[in-house]
């Protein structure tokens, strides 16, 4: 009688040990299933988020004679890596006049001051995209009237409707901002739009009256440069954005490398606060993936070797009379380990469906406890910080739940260490009583 029909003849005849085994690596393997699953949705979660999260930096010139070039920003954004999403910014204040040179009328009503030479002035925001600003962001702007200042238009202007109403302004007239420190040097802009205010101002009472949110003004890069520099094709700020928050480093070294500015008067700072926490969390989940692997796989491994051992004092006569009868150490070996595989086959066939219900359940669980983790949300333009016990997903939600699926690779993994676990258990369990001579072994159980 070969090995395959012994094994079959035993496995058919202890149905009960043969079924507690399959129970016990059923158990096994559908633990080890589950974590390497989960494993590999957290690394493919970790890709969506560092596409999702896209890091930024920014480029502050204003402490510069000329600020940030055009050229510059032209050899910034050649830099590989970026995503070509861009946001140039300036900020400063202009007296207001109309078209025949007479100064405009700003709100004084709820201001701490009105500082002397800014009876008429006010703030300008400048951005190549108004609606990136984050007074519309943030602070509550919404645009009621025209369109939002772009990249492509020059000497446009957005006007409070309040600042509007007062001096009789409206869609397409023209106005002057001057320089409160420079008389002679005047922008002509066009009023393009109309916005107003949400939210009541939070320093309304101790803002000058300049900083009242009525006496705001946008305009575009160039327009806000003649004021600032004399002279357009300069700002003050560049918020650059990068497809991949792992390159911020090593493209900002490439940045300060770009000749022809003084980098050690600029502060060039990194945006990635939201991935680094999105991405500790993924982290300290892989990580007790990792830790509850290896215990389990080790603690399996240990419990299988002893379960083996105790099945097989059991049939040490068994084994004896086999090698009394002349069958070789090498096939009575590869019947235990047929029977120790057919078993596990089964275990791992009914694995999939049982991992498959679990996965899921086990991954929130899991996550809940890695993800409580605080992040700083920080703003790109003043000091607002926002601080919260919360991990963000690349939607800027919570990173509630992992879609986890079996993949076929993670199901071969599954099946190359289970079946070499069992043959390594079996081996083990094995080799004392093949050590013995059959003499001996029948003797004893006499």
């Amino acid at each position: 009688m070969n090995s395959i029909k012994r094994a079959g003849f035993y496995l058919v005849r202890k149905k009960g040990k043969s079924l507690s085994l399959l129970l016990f690596l059923l158990v096994m393997a559908t633990m080890m299933l589950t974590c390497i699953s989960i494993q590999t949705a957290a690394k493919d979660a970790g890709a969506n988020v560092r596409k999702a999260l896209m890091g930024s930096f920014t480029v502050n010139a204003k402490t510069l004679e000329h600020g940030l070039e055009e050229s510059c920003i032209e050899q910034i954004l050649s830099i590989d890596g970026q995503s070509g999403n861009y946001n140039l910014r300036s900020y400063t204040q202009a007296v207001f006049f109309d078209k025949e040179g007479n100064p405009l009328t700003i709100r004084t009503e709820g201001a701490a001051a009105v500082p002397e030479g800014y009876e008429h002035a006010g703030k300008v925001a400048a951005n190549s995209c108004s609606e990136k600003d984050t007074y519309f962001t943030e602070a509550g702007f919404s645009l009621t009237k025209g369109k939002a200042i772009t990249p492509e238009d020059k000497n446009a202007v957005l006007l409070h409707e309040d600042f509007a109403e007062r001096n009789g302004l409206t869609l397409g007239d023209t106005l002057f901002l001057g320089s409160v420190t420079e008389e002679d040097i005047k922008t002509e802009v066009t009023v393009q739009g109309l916005f107003t205010n949400t939210a009541e101002q939070d320093s309304l009472g101790r803002a000058p009256s300049y900083d009242l949110y009525e006496n705001v003004v946008f305009t575009d890069i160039s327009a806000c440069s003649m004021l600032v520099y004399g002279e357009t094709g300069y700002c003050q700020y560049g918020d650059f954005y990068v497809n991949d928050p792992e390159m911020l480093d090593s493209i900002i070294d490439k940045v300060k490398k770009i000749p022809g500015m003084e980098w050690q008067k600029c502060i060039v700072t990194k945006y990635d606060k939201d991935y680094q926490n999105a991405k500790s969390s993924l982290e300290s989940l892989h990580n007790i993936l990792l830790a509850s692997m290896t215990v389990i796989t080790g603690i399996c491994f240990l419990i299988l070797v002893l379960l083996l051992i105790f099945r097989m004092r059991n049939r040490v006569h068994e084994v004896g009379v086999l090698m009394a009868m002349g069958i070789s150490k090498k096939s009575i070996l590869i019947q235990q380990l047929l029977e120790v595989f057919a078993v596990a086959t089964i275990s791992l066939v009914l694995t999939f469906p049982a991992s498959s219900l679990i996965s899921g359940q086990t991954a929130s669980s899991l996550l809940s406890q890695a993800d409580t983790a605080e992040y700083e949300v920080v703003n790109l333009v003043g000091n607002t910080k926002q601080s919260n016990t919360q991990a963000l997903s690349p939607q800027g939600t919570l990173l509630a739940e992992i879609q986890v699926s079996i993949s076929a690779k993670d199901y071969l993994s599954v099946w190359a260490i289970g079946l070499t676990l069992c043959g390594a258990a079996t081996s083990i369990a094995l080799c004392p009583v093949l050590r013995m001579k059959p003499k001996n072994i029948l003797s004893q159980m006499s």
